[in-house]
């Protein structure tokens, strides 16, 4: 069983821009509850326009300066498996963050969100020198080739429930490929991902190329998606808010858009399943597991006829 007084946690607060924590001075903020009993335990400066505005400024000038995108592949691998093992050695620290922020027990944090977030770091590492172009078919007096190139500065907003993991996809898959990220966390799970920025530079990330913005979405996420300098841009979150994206990336862009949405999982059980009081434990974890907020929830439950009635009664 692991355990810890929420009230001797210390977590990093305000945006991170150029490879540091930065306040905003005269800035709204916003009172940020522990979930587990409601009580206030961080404030959160709100990005305005301006900020984000800064922060995108400086992750483009970082691109277009630093090495970053035009660095040998394996040389960003490297960077991002020394960042997955900071990611590791920091779990006291890390999980402690996230547990108190999300409420996610600690134990499983330090089980699963923890060595995910690592995992995943090295995952898209693997990809940095696998993904390139083609040459084309062409008559044999030419050479037609189409090159893969990073996009510049990605935008990034990420929803609240596994927030630590959340950052290692999208983030981790951008830098990968040699671009420069501005992420907007949830307002509501703000903290973790500061610990993972000044991981990031630890790990050799150059400043500026990693920044983060906290914020309102329809204010900070929403100045992120109409600006100019981003040239793409992801989100985890509702299908309504990923609607309102698209169509702010198509007009002020258009920039391609990745969206993982709401969705209705279905299970599929048939009649000759060997043990129905395992799978009913199963099917039950399956939407009840982080309080039904995953992404990949069993959230319908289609069973032939003859085991219905059955299995039901046991779920």
């Amino acid at each position: 069983m692991q355990a810890f007084d929420p009230n001797q946690i210390s977590v990093p607060t305000g945006h991170f821009i150029n490879g540091a924590l930065i306040g905003d001075a005269g800035a709204e903020t916003i009172a940020v509850r522990r979930p587990s009993d409601g009580q206030v335990y961080a404030q959160l400066p709100l990005a305005d326009e301006a900020l984000v505005d800064r922060a995108v400024e400086a992750s483009w000038k970082a691109w277009r300066s630093s090495d970053w995108g035009r660095a040998a592949p394996r040389e960003r691998a490297r960077v991002l498996r020394r960042w997955a093992d900071l990611v590791e050695a920091d779990a006291p620290t890390l999980g402690l963050i996230e547990a108190v922020g999300s409420t996610r027990p600690v134990r499983d944090v330090m089980a699963w969100d923890i060595p995910f977030t690592a995992e995943g770091l090295r995952f898209f590492a693997e990809y940095a020198d696998k993904i390139g172009g083609e040459v084309v078919a062409t008559q044999h007096s030419q050479l037609g080739m189409t090159i893969a190139e990073p996009y510049g500065v990605v935008g990034a907003i990420t929803p609240w429930n596994f927030p630590l993991v959340m950052v290692s996809w999208k983030v981790g898959a951008a830098l990968a490929a040699g671009n420069a990220v501005v992420l907007k966390p949830s307002e509501l799970t703000p903290f973790s991902s500061l610990r993972l920025a000044e991981l990031a530079v630890q790990a050799g990330v150059p400043a500026d190329i990693f920044n983060v913005v906290q914020g309102y979405g329809h204010v900070a996420g929403d100045a992120l998606s109409r600006h100019q300098r981003i040239a793409k841009m992801t989100f985890t979150g509702s299908t309504r808010t990923g609607s309102t994206i698209m169509a702010t990336c198509a007009q002020y862009g258009p920039k391609p858009v990745t969206l993982e949405l709401g969705g209705k999982s279905p299970q599929l059980v048939f009649d000759d399943a060997p043990d129905i009081d395992k799978l009913a434990a199963l099917i039950a974890g399956a939407i009840t597991g982080n309080a039904g907020q995953v992404c990949v929830a069993g959230s319908r439950l289609i069973v032939q006829r003859g085991i219905a009635e059955e299995l039901i009664e046991r779920v």
